[in-house]
């Protein structure tokens, strides 16, 4: 009922400015400000712009996905992680020690590489983080989110060249 009406306002003003615009050339004793029809004009055109966008996003469907569900994408390319400043940050952050056990990151970043946001294993990770020496359980972490969150087993074979861990550590 209110668009109706709208668009009959719409309509009547529409046909004074054109009404005004026609008879230029004579003189009147009416005469519309540019103000009382621009201002509307322009006010209305945000909102059925604002009105489209809103529209768009609530029809989208990945709207209505969390976002751990929505796909992520791992690139395929070793060369996308630059192996050096990977090092250089862990080291920076656990310190001249720091190792990586590559064949864990390795089995999580495949895990990660075939379902992108697949359920942690979280009884596995925790049992084999309490089986591990307390100087590689904070190693053991960083090779298992490592893995997880990369996705590049090339990565992780790359790292583990450089700063591998003693695999007997876990045991």
């Amino acid at each position: 009922m209110e668009l109706k009406k709208l668009f009959y306002l719409w309509m009547v003003v529409t046909l004074i400015v054109l009404d005004c615009v026609m008879v230029g050339t004579q003189q009147t004793s009416f005469e519309l400000p540019v103000q009382l029809v621009g201002f509307p004009f322009i006010i209305m055109a945000v909102r059925m712009t604002n009105f489209i966008k809103k529209l768009s996003y609530a029809l989208s469907p990945a709207t209505y996905r969390s976002r751990n569900r929505r796909q992520l994408t791992f690139a395929s390319d070793p060369e996308n992680y630059d192996v050096q400043e990977v090092e250089k940050y862990i080291v920076g952050e656990f310190g001249a020690r720091a190792c990586v056990f590559e064949r864990v990151c390795t089995n999580y970043a495949k895990r990660a590489r075939l379902q992108p946001r697949p359920q942690m294993d979280w009884p596995d990770v925790f049992s084999q983080y309490k089986r591990s020496p307390d100087q590689a359980k904070e190693l053991y972490l960083l090779s298992v989110f490592l893995g997880d969150i990369v996705g590049s087993p090339q990565l992780c074979h790359q790292l583990g060249k450089r700063r591998g861990c003693d695999d007997s550590l876990l045991r």
